[in-house]
């Protein structure tokens, strides 16, 4: 444990003993020791000195919606960057912090009638995430449009890396690999414009953006669609206790209501072994599991 008197240095959200399942899309998640939320890049070096100096395991994430915690919580440090929250427009450009969700940052840019990032709509979390991900839809990414991205490593040096030397590819990309810790990006604005309430409508459509989930659970196959193999095999809609595989979806697990992590843990797993047994096929996880 960090000594009391440490702690008051920390600025920022500082809490002890905090119940995960708040602050994940799936609410499922036990307490962490400590979470906490800088509020700039020298608040967060602190948290990491601290955890090195205690031998306090520590993990980022931002909005929550691609991690999955267990019922026996974390044992070291949460870091959230929700305070990192940033944002300025340019000529052609914009750098938003790492803890400014999606919705917030389309927002500011349709206003100022900058279209060319709305692939991004419906996509939950916040734009570090989105960046570790390097989320978007089939055929473009969010590091298509990348200039440069701001992080801490792990001795809390603050590094400024271009896009092109991220990495990224589907679904992973530098600071997924690593540990680097995303504060910042500066994206281009010189894209193809898309229709955002449209984008929207058809995600909602297709996807079951109103209820708990943590967005797709597996990565698709080469050439192929997880949730349409899932469906294939017969578990769309497939329910164990509180957890189940959406009917709109097959690729999300949703929890109803009390879902534990050791449930949706298990419905992974059967979703995993049946595909596999049935069309030979390993789904590899795209929401990140921490294990107990």
């Amino acid at each position: 444990m960090i000594p009391h008197s440490e702690l008051r240095g920390l600025v920022g959200g500082l809490r002890v003993h905090e119940p995960l399942s708040r602050h994940t899309t799936i609410g499922v998640g036990g307490v962490a020791n400590y979470f906490f939320s800088p509020e700039q890049a020298h608040d967060l070096k602190l948290a990491l000195d601290l955890c090195r100096d205690y031998g306090l395991p520590y993990i980022v994430f931002g909005g929550g919606s691609n991690v999955l915690f267990p019922d026996s919580g974390y044992p070291g440090m949460v870091i959230s960057t929700d305070r990192l929250r940033d944002m300025r427009i340019g000529d052609g450009w914009v750098e938003a912090a790492a803890g400014v969700f999606t919705p917030a940052l389309l927002t500011l840019l349709n206003q100022a009638g900058e279209r060319s990032l709305n692939f991004l709509a419906g996509i939950p979390g916040s734009l570090g995430g989105a960046i570790v991900m390097n989320a978007g839809p089939r055929g473009i990414s969010i590091g298509d449009r990348v200039d440069t991205v701001t992080v801490v490593d792990e001795r809390g040096l603050v590094r400024k890396i271009s896009g092109g030397d991220f990495c990224f590819s589907y679904r992973t990309s530098l600071a997924r690999d690593t540990r680097l810790i995303v504060i910042e990006a500066r994206l281009r604005l010189d894209g193809e414009p898309y229709d955002l309430k449209g984008t929207i409508a058809a995600k909602r459509a297709n996807q079951p953006l109103d209820q708990l989930s943590s967005g797709c659970i597996f990565k698709n196959p080469p050439g192929d669609s997880a949730g349409r193999l899932i469906e294939q095999v017969g578990l769309k809609g497939f329910r164990l206790e509180k957890a189940k595989v959406s009917e709109k979806h097959a690729n999300f697990i949703l929890n109803l209501g009390g879902a534990s992590y050791a449930e949706i843990r298990k419905l992974i797993d059967i979703v995993r072994e049946k595909v596999y047994k049935s069309l030979h096929i390993l789904l590899e996880l795209e929401v990140e599991v921490i294990d107990e």
